[in-house]
């Protein structure tokens, strides 16, 4: 048996020290107060440095970001390291991992709730003294103005923080307050989408075309329209649900209804909508892509609170949607959500055992669906013609529309030459070359710098070959010229992050679920109490 060398107690005691010493050093770059950007000299040189860059994107987005970023070293010198994760939960897992070793990227894309996580880890930059001194860049030698615009000598332009959307800056205003109750900026818009309609324009262009529909059939703009317009719906398709097999299930642009699509085609007509492969247990007329998304935007729409960030303690916030001062207008929407269900006129992926319910929309499962604009080439390519519409609101005095996409965050690591070299890249990104990943990907521009961009302009321009490509610039018309139009009346939001908003949200998800089943909970006031108590752990408590 070997023996074991016992150590002496002044190694032991040495050792000790060191290691406290190594982990006080450790955690000092974490610490709050050198999260700060304030000191950084923004023209310092940056040529030759090496950041580290993760998102969360796939192989769709990533092939826009690898051209984006080979440009961005031809023109600075500065090397990225590019790495994507597969999907958003695994990025945030990865970060969140390496929080405790600082193997954590330079720079990385996120939601709110996953910027909350890191600034409790202290590992993400506040960007205030980054914009306060940016405008330095454009002093330095070499410096240039280029059609108006002002770029640093390696040819990364000036950030105009107000030329932001105020509708994408906010969420990244409203993690960390300072003592003054303002909020320190944690990050910049970067992939922005939102919710549309997605509607079957083969048969609403019929119908509208219909004398004897026409009043009672139409892309609905309110919750009490998709009711009754859904009814209608239901009505007119009864008689083709009523035959047997497949005998007579298409209805054509006379009205009739045929056995096959060639007694269509030999009679002349067009197909408006082909039942053959749907029984009348299948079909609703209006769905909803994501459940969360749809109860988070009622209760907006409703006039009431969802959750609510905690000013005076960072990364703190309540859910606050079943409290006494907002359960009325949140039990409004949901009673309606219900009646919905209980009607059959709107369905959820769950109706069909289905992650989304484009499937079942290109199926004629379905004639409507509010989903998100970056997901459009999933429903588009079925044998009916698609167009977009905005979402339906409760009334036009709360025209209320979810903002989704993530923004860029810098992280408390390296040298102040990657910090600022990091803080170029993510210049370039969020403002600079923005219109041209948005016209590639079919997000929309984050202000009006990338918007009006030539790329972005030929965009809008361009003649498009696919299905997919006009839902997608028919949704970027809505997206610019309705819920971001001059004098527009639509407010695009998002809620705060904050420790535990993503497990708040998860319990939300499950609301219309209950509300369409009844199980377990009957009414839809139970719904909300039980759902509520679920959240119990982010009450507001005096």
């Amino acid at each position: 048996m070997k023996k074991i060398k016992k150590l002496s107690s002044v190694f032991l005691f040495s050792l000790a020290i060191g290691s406290l010493s190594a982990l006080t050093s450790c955690r000092a770059s974490f610490i709050p107060g050198e999260a700060d950007t304030d000191d950084l000299d923004v023209t310092i040189d940056t040529k030759g440095v090496t950041i580290t860059m993760w998102t969360g994107f796939g192989a769709k987005v990533n092939t826009t970001m690898d051209e984006l970023l080979e440009e961005f070293t031809k023109k600075t010198g500065i090397k990225v390291e590019y790495e994507a994760k597969g999907g958003y939960p695994n990025l945030l897992k990865a970060i969140n991992l390496a929080s405790t070793s600082g193997s954590f990227p330079n720079i990385a894309n996120g939601y709110p709730d996953h910027f909350a996580s890191y600034i409790k880890s202290n590992i993400l930059l506040r960007l205030d003294g980054l914009l306060e001194h940016d405008h330095l860049r454009g002093d330095a030698d070499g410096a240039y103005t280029q059609n108006g615009t002002r770029f640093g000598a390696d040819g990364v332009k000036l950030l105009d923080y107000a030329d932001f959307y105020s509708d994408y800056t906010v969420e990244n205003e409203t993690l960390e307050y300072k003592e003054d109750g303002t909020g320190y900026v944690l990050g910049l818009p970067f992939n922005k989408s939102t919710e549309v309609l997605v509607y079957n324009s083969t048969f609403f262009d019929w119908a509208k075309s219909n004398d004897q529909v026409k009043d009672t059939i139409f892309v609905p703009t309110t919750w009490a329209e998709v009711q009754s317009v859904g009814t209608a719906i239901n009505n007119l398709l009864k008689s083709g649900f009523k035959t047997k097999d497949a005998d007579g299930k298409i209805l054509a642009s006379d009205g009739n209804w045929y056995a096959t699509t060639a007694a269509v085609a030999s009679a002349e007509k067009d197909v408006v909508m082909n039942l053959t492969s749907v029984t009348e247990d299948d079909f609703r007329p209006f769905t909803y892509d994501s459940t969360a998304n749809l109860f988070i935007t009622l209760v907006r729409q409703y006039g009431a609170n969802y959750t609510e960030v905690d000013k005076t303690h960072a990364g703190r916030g309540f859910a606050t949607f079943g409290d006494a001062e907002n359960k009325p207008a949140v039990l409004e929407a949901a009673t309606m959500l219900k009646n919905l269900f209980d009607s059959k006129v709107m369905g959820i992926p769950a109706t069909w055992n289905e992650l989304y319910c484009s499937s079942s929309f290109k199926a004629y499962k379905s004639v409507m669906n509010v989903g998100s604009t970056a997901g459009l080439s999933n429903i588009a390519g079925g044998s009916m013609k698609t167009k977009c519409a905005p979402i339906p609101v409760k009334d036009v005095n709360n025209k209320y529309v979810i903002s989704q996409g993530t923004s860029l965050g810098l992280f408390n690591k390296g040298t102040p030459e990657q910090r600022v070299a990091a803080w170029k890249l993510m210049v370039f990104l969020t403002q600079q070359e923005n219109g041209k990943f948005t016209s590639q990907t079919g997000y929309y521009p984050t202000c009006s710098y990338s918007y009006n961009s030539d790329d972005y302009q030929s965009y809008l321009e361009n003649d498009l070959s696919s299905d997919a490509e006009e839902l997608e610039l028919d949704s970027a018309k809505i997206n610019n010229e309705t819920y971001n139009g001059e004098g527009s009346t639509w407010t695009k939001f998002v809620d705060p992050g904050f420790r535990g908003s993503a497990d708040i949200r998860e319990n939300v998800d499950l609301i219309a679920g209950y509300l369409m089943t009844g199980k377990p909970y009957a009414t839809a006031e139970k719904v909300i109490d039980e759902v509520y108590k679920a959240c119990s752990d982010y009450w507001k408590r005096d």
